[in-house]
């Protein structure tokens, strides 16, 4: 019986221009031809070539006509933004230029804040990598945060999330937003519907305080804290959620994150 496939066990280097008017450079140990020119099967060590990535994987399957790709296996991509990728299966597309994940999926931005989620979408035409799954993102002191979906701004370094977000700092503190942006290249976070849990003892006055501040908004960075239209209190919790018997309503208020020290301005 005549096979149908031409296979080739050498190194080797495709230059490949589909209808879709994008060049792509495919390297491989291992290839597989389809006769029809259609179809072709890349193997072991495999790098692909974008306008606007490079792309490594175990194994590939390029279908020329569709200007599409299939990839599995040990994938990493790094794109002209050094955002790197990395899934163990992924699509892309050379029409719409879009790279997507299916599966477990970390990202590591420019700025070395890693993401851990899944089923991820980057879109290297609009400059954005997003997601509708839950995920964690770890910023460079190891700030946990976590996210119901995410949209990165890749050009801006912004991400972008709306819906039930949860932040726990090295200091065991929390923080709850119903919006978020954080800029990775200046490192300050952006929330609305703020709600602070501080577990750091200078708030406290004795062991039983349960310090909180509830804020409509607030922007956090290494030096300083700050919240709008806030309330803060460190009494303990009351049942059926009632208010607490003391606290202290500020149209602003600053924290000091190096020298520890708070400042309420009430108007």
């Amino acid at each position: 019986m005549k096979s149908k496939l031409l296979k080739i066990c050498l190194t080797f280097l495709f230059t490949l221009t589909s209808a879709h008017a994008e060049n792509i450079q495919i390297e491989a140990r291992k290839i597989t031809l389809d006769k029809d020119q259609v179809t072709s099967i890349f193997e072991n060590e495999v790098s692909v070539k974008t306008e606007d990535q490079t792309i490594k994987s175990d194994y590939v399957k390029y279908n020329k006509k569709l200007g599409f790709l299939i990839l599995k296996g040990n994938i990493s991509a790094i794109d002209n933004r050094n955002n790197t990728i990395e899934a163990n299966y992924a699509e892309y597309s050379e029409k719409n230029k879009i790279f997507k994940t299916f599966g477990t999926t970390k990202l590591i931005t420019s700025e070395n804040y890693t993401l851990k989620g899944q089923d991820i979408i980057i879109n290297n035409y609009e400059g954005f990598i997003k997601s509708e799954k839950n995920s964690i993102l770890t910023d460079q002191e190891k700030n946990e945060i976590y996210l119901e979906n995410f949209e990165y701004q890749a050009k801006n370094n912004i991400f972008r999330s709306i819906g039930l977000i949860k932040i726990r700092d090295k200091l065991k503190n929390s923080y709850e937003f119903s919006q978020l942006y954080i800029d990775t290249k200046k490192k300050e976070i952006l929330g609305t519907d703020t709600k602070v849990f501080l577990n750091q003892e200078n708030f406290k006055i004795d062991s039983r305080n349960k310090p909180r501040v509830f804020s409509n908004a607030v922007k956090l960075s290494n030096k300083l804290s700050s919240f709008e239209k806030s309330v803060f209190t460190i009494c303990d919790y009351r049942e059926n959620d009632k208010c607490p018997p003391w606290t202290i309503q500020s149209s602003k208020m600053l924290h000091d994150n190096k020298k520890k020290l708070s400042i309420m301005i009430m108007l």
